[in-house]
């Protein structure tokens, strides 16, 4: 008889092996989240760099149009000014056009009281 040799016995899988496994798809979901999470800081780097750009943007105008402002009131209160005094010399000569008109009424009237 030949004699019958046991075949060995499968080697079980080391009880590390088998803690590891448990922990290969925490390790994925772990580096999905990193990258995600590199991505969004990219995002919002980017998304701070465009709104330091407007800012500036925005200031540069307000300051280019607060300029304009100041020159146009500038502008304003000297037609103003000059409106004003066009007024006052139109106001003087209406009064002496008026004094003039009436002069010579007033003397016809004085002629016609004493007659």
């Amino acid at each position: 008889m030949a004699e019958i040799t046991p075949s060995p016995a499968p080697s079980p899988v080391p009880a590390t092996r088998q803690k590891l496994s448990v922990f290969e798809p925490l390790d994925a979901r772990i580096k999905e989240l990193t990258s995600s999470q590199a991505e969004l800081l990219g995002r919002i780097q980017n998304l701070k760099q465009e709104v330091q750009k407007w800012r500036s943007n925005v200031e540069a105008q307000s300051k280019t149009l607060k300029t304009e402002l100041l020159d146009t009131k500038e502008s304003l209160g000297s037609e103003v000014l000059h409106l004003k005094s066009d007024i006052k010399e139109i106001r003087s000569a209406v009064q002496e056009e008026k004094a003039r008109f009436k002069a010579p009424f007033r003397n016809l009237e004085e002629s016609n009281d004493e007659t």
